[in-house]
């Protein structure tokens, strides 16, 4: 049976399967130490091992200098012999052929005779101000220019055709992602980035919606006021950067065209100091280009490049979103890449991460990478000369790649391989509740893509906003429902489902403008009974800047509207949102961060605690009739599954290896406690024959103390 995507689970064998992936970059390491590193990263309790497939790797020219493609024998090239080892050691497989796969490789996996600066023939991808778009100073191509769109589907197709016979059943290849969270990272970069070069822009040009002809949008224009043309032109514009990222990725999925399904990512939203003079608007560019809460032509995973989450409130926001933009797995989660952050060589810090990021739907999780690797050829050398997109720092480029990976270069124990095999344990346990569940229902906060695509032009303007931006409403209410611990999630209002009264109380942003089919439509909510809470302004014309008043004079006639201005207010504003509309969805203030996922059944509940301080405390929570405790060390997290009203199964991070602290084991619901007699990491899965369970200590074995009658 194929393998298949359902609602951003993967399904093999007609099962939903919680995917629990590893990146190997067999390209970065001698073929002699495949098996062994593979063998390690199975014992680590990885299942699916991940890799990129480089282009500029498997391209070769021969004596004559026809160019071929190698994907068999000729060393770290033997991507066929790398494949059957990974079968052989009872792993599965994606691959992630790109055609851009950045991956600290030179110009992003690319062979260097795709760019324009070589050829003078190919047109270069550029932002509003003409500058070209780089990777490592080497202009990139426009991904519409017809002779990279020609070369990009011949290497896809090449691909394919090589990974059929590899496509499970037959082999251990699964699935396969397309792209690198867009064409070149696009889907967290800054509205006028790309593409204005003339494919893009005569292609814009055609696309526009309100008048075929007009014009991209530029800085100039946005900081010149609010007329109708100009904001026309934006929300064109951030449809269109949708619209031609989604078309771009379906478009190579199907050169691809394996016998397995495909799918793409998405990026968190851009830190601040990543878009230097355009943070004020990078919410909302990424609320613009990727669509989120919507349905996607693919299936789609994320990446989690955001920071420290323990310590960086900028890190947690933007890692939340983009483990809520819509269900699909964690496919790159930093382990072992200490010069991107020093953190991660502490394993408390990624399991932290990875953890929040299934508490927040994920439907697998992944470690990057698996494996330290070395050995690669001078093809896959950065050149020290093209270094200024890290300041000159060689160290992203060097050997060894993943110096602080589970596996380390001789296929040894790595600091966090201990730590990586008791989670392993907990997720590939409990692999069917976590793939069936779902985050709790919450508040639901409505993405409006116009609104968003005008706000991305904020960094622009000096003067009044015509929309109030992601960083006034969205940001404040992703803060004040984390710190009050009160379920939420992304829906795009143009879906079929955002506006069902029965789907929970939907806040969202309003200004002065709005389109009148969307005016009808949040009136019709509201007066079927559904709770909305308008973060701005009503509404007094529509699209067209014509008069139009029908949702403001619905929120007169209905008590089921409640409008708030935008900012530190939003927090305030969703309290006292009227108790009897949202008496289903309630907050649960406490000092350590909990999260849930629940499934059809109500006596069912994974309940994820996270402490994101740094002394240790006791969690305590109601679940049902059940009174659920944990002991948290300093920015230690726990899972605890509630089954039946008893304990079915927990996860502990007992050790914060970055401060040295840890805390013994002590969970508990109703009447079941299980504990430790020291700290450590603990794994426990209640079975029929009672618990079975997994510890790492510091020092010595811990002694786990089970349930009576367990």
């Amino acid at each position: 049976m194929r393998p298949r995507f359902v609602d951003g689970t993967l399904w093999l064998d007609g099962r939903p399967r919680f995917l629990i992936t590893g990146e190997y970059p067999y390209y970065r390491d001698r073929p002699g130490r495949w098996a062994a590193k593979l063998a390690a990263v199975r014992e680590a309790g990885i299942e699916v091992v991940t890799c990129y497939v480089p282009w500029r790797h498997h391209e070769v020219a021969g004596a004559d200098g026809a160019r071929r493609w190698c994907f068999e024998g000729d060393g770290n090239r033997d991507l066929a012999g790398f494949l059957h080892l990974v079968a052989a050691a009872g792993l599965l497989a994606v691959v992630k052929p790109g055609p851009f796969v950045h991956a600290e490789l030179p110009y992003g996996g690319l062979p260097d005779r795709l760019s324009p600066a070589l050829d003078p023939r190919r047109t270069a991808a550029r932002s509003a101000d003409g500058r070209p778009l780089t990777c490592q100073q080497y202009p990139l191509p426009s991904a519409l220019d017809p002779a990279f769109l020609a070369d990009a589907t011949g290497w896809l197709r090449a691909v394919g055709r090589f990974l059929r016979p590899f496509a499970h059943p037959r082999g251990p290849v699964v699935a396969a992602q397309i792209g690198n969270e867009g064409h070149y990272g696009e889907s967290a970069l800054p509205i006028d980035a790309l593409d204005y070069a003339p494919p893009g822009t005569d292609a814009f040009a055609r696309f526009a919606r309100f008048a075929p002809g007009l014009a991209a949008p530029t800085g100039a224009q946005a900081g010149a006021g609010t007329r109708a043309d100009g904001l026309r032109s934006q929300v064109d514009w951030g449809r269109w950067s949708a619209e031609v990222l989604a078309a771009g990725m379906a478009g190579w999925a199907e050169a691809l065209a394996p016998d397995l399904p495909v799918f793409t990512t998405c990026a968190p939203p851009a830190r601040a100091e990543r878009v230097p003079g355009r943070a004020a608007g990078r919410h909302d560019a990424w609320l613009a280009r990727n669509r989120i809460g919507a349905a996607a032509a693919l299936p789609r995973a994320y990446t989690s490049w955001t920071g420290d989450v323990l310590a960086d409130e900028e890190a947690l926001i933007g890692y939340v979103l983009a483990a809520k933009a819509g269900p699909g797995p964690n496919i790159e989660e930093n382990w072992g890449l200490r010069w991107a952050e020093a953190g991660c060589a502490f394993p408390v810090v990624p399991v932290h991460r990875t953890l929040l990021g299934v508490a927040c739907g994920a439907t697998g999780i992944s470690v990057y990478p698996a494996c330290a690797t070395e050995g690669w050829g001078p093809h896959l050398a950065v050149d020290r000369t093209w270094l200024t997109e890290t300041g000159g720092d060689p160290v992203p480029f060097g050997a060894p790649y993943g110096d602080g990976a589970p596996v380390r270069l001789d296929a040894g124990p790595g600091p966090a391989f201990a730590a990586l095999r008791v989670l392993t344990h907990f997720l590939a346990g409990r692999q069917e509740a976590l793939a069936l569940s779902r985050p709790e229902p919450g508040v639901r906060w409505g993405v409006h893509p116009p609104y968003a695509a005008i706000g991305a032009w904020d960094w622009a303007r000096d003067g009044a906003r015509p929309v109030p931006s992601a960083d006034r409403t969205l940001l404040p209410f992703v803060t004040h429902c984390l710190h009050r611990n009160l379920p939420f999630r992304l829906t795009e209002l143009t879906g079929r489902s955002a506006l069902d009264p029965t789907a929970g109380p939907l806040a969202t942003a309003s200004a002065r403008f709005m389109e009148r089919s969307l005016q009808r439509r949040l009136a019709a909510f509201a007066g079927n009974g559904g709770a909305l809470l308008l973060l701005g302004e009503l509404p007094s014309l529509d699209e067209d800047l014509n008069p139009c008043t029908e949702l403001a004079d619905a929120a007169r006639r209905s008590g089921g509207i409640a409008l708030a201005p935008g900012g530190r207010s939003v927090g305030r504003a969703v309290e006292d949102w009227p108790a009897g509309r949202t008496a289903a969805v309630r907050g649960r203030p406490a000092p350590w961060l909990e999260l849930r996922r629940v499934t059809r059944d109500p006596e069912e509940a994974l309940v994820f605690l996270f402490n994101r301080t740094d002394a240790p405390l006791r969690a305590r929570t109601a679940c049902g009739d059940q009174l659920v405790t944990a002991d948290l060390v300093g920015g230690g997290c726990a899972v605890v599954q509630v089954a039946r009203g008893r304990l079915g199964a927990c996860y502990v991070k007992g050790l914060n290896e970055r401060t040295g602290a840890g805390s013994p084991v002590r969970v508990g619901v109703g009447s079941d406690l299980l504990s430790t007699d020291r700290p450590c990491d603990l794994s426990a899965l209640r079975g029929p024959g009672g618990f079975e369970v997994r510890t790492a200590a510091a020092h010595g074995a811990a002694r786990v103390v089970l349930p009576e009658g367990s």
